[in-house]
């Protein structure tokens, strides 16, 4: 499956970015542009892909 970003807006001009796709932190590098563009943002909720990818990530490096 390829990255995707879904950009929602509201009624009142209010955005969500919502990404699908990515593991880990690369979400963040992936809406940053997009964030920095739209004048920055209120608030960031993490999927529980993010925790997961990161917890397999220290996992595998604490075992070399």
């Amino acid at each position: 499956m390829s990255e995707q970003i879904t950009i929602t807006v509201d009624q009142n001009g209010n955005f969500t970015l919502e990404v699908n796709g990515a593991k880990g932190d690369n979400c963040l590098s992936l809406t940053k542009p997009l964030e920095e563009a739209l004048g920055g943002i209120e608030q960031r909720e993490f999927k529980p892909e993010y925790r997961q990818s990161s917890h397999q990530i220290n996992q595998q490096h604490l075992s070399n």
